[in-house]
């Protein structure tokens, strides 16, 4: 038996027959800080499952302005509605933190789709999520503070990064996640330094305290926790097209 067994939890997921015989298809890639996998508007041509890298979905303005709009862990993935939709990515896609990253042709994925029930009924319940998450974000960047939304954002790149507590982003990695100026972010980490809740550097933010962490975030994770909870417990199988 094939011993392929990426620790991505969507591929996790897929009936083991039938995820070694698609072994052939994936490449395991070692992506580097900063590089662009997917272009705005382009053809989706691979669909990526990260294993130890943490990707950005970023969203840019016609005056060529960038925010990252999702975060991409070893919980996700990047093209799979797109591969099966439109075929074009809408969104810039770069490596926010370097590791491994599974790459699948799209035609394979789309291939593989259709044999694996549990797949297509976890990519729903992922897209649930990030439909979710999305909402949550909205009102979270709305109703709090920068400080606090900074606390959200490291500890959610923590969990993408299996609890980790050394990030090697640099401050204008978190305000392209925040959507504020870099000076802002500046602020606010210094901020949590003197709380003694971080250690940063030129690239590195290292968190020192967790629990004061959760205790400064807003209350966006519980909130998004609790959907997490909510859709990944439910025994419903996804629609047929």
């Amino acid at each position: 038996m094939s011993k392929f067994s990426p620790t991505n939890y969507l591929l996790n997921q897929v009936e083991p027959e039938v995820l070694a015989a698609y072994e052939p298809r994936f490449t395991l890639v070692e992506a580097p800080r900063d590089q662009l996998l997917q272009e705005p508007g382009g053809q989706v041509e691979c669909v990526w499952f990260p294993e130890t890298a943490v990707l950005a979905a970023g969203a840019e303005t016609s005056a060529g302005e960038t925010v990252n709009v999702d975060l991409i862990g070893p919980e996700g993935v990047f093209g799979a509605f797109e591969a099966c939709g439109s075929r074009h990515a809408f969104a810039r896609l770069s490596v926010l933190i370097p590791g491994k990253v599974w790459r699948l042709p799209a035609q394979a994925y789309r291939d593989l789709f259709d044999r694996s029930a549990t797949l297509r009924t976890t990519v729903h319940k992922h897209a649930e999520l990030v439909i979710a998450e999305a909402r949550q974000f909205v009102a979270c960047n709305a109703l709090h503070t920068v400080e606090s939304r900074t606390c959200r954002a490291l500890l959610d790149l923590s969990d993408r990064r299996l609890g980790d507590r050394r990030l090697p982003v640099t401050r204008e990695a978190i305000a392209q996640i925040l959507g504020v100026q870099r000076t802002t972010v500046v602020g606010a980490v210094a901020s949590l330094q003197r709380a003694g809740l971080l250690r940063s550097s030129r690239r590195l933010i290292e968190i020192t305290d967790v629990g004061g962490l959760r205790r400064a975030s807003c209350g966006c994770r519980e909130a998004i926790a609790f959907a997490r909870r909510e859709i990944h417990a439910s025994e419903q199988t996804a629609c047929e097209a």
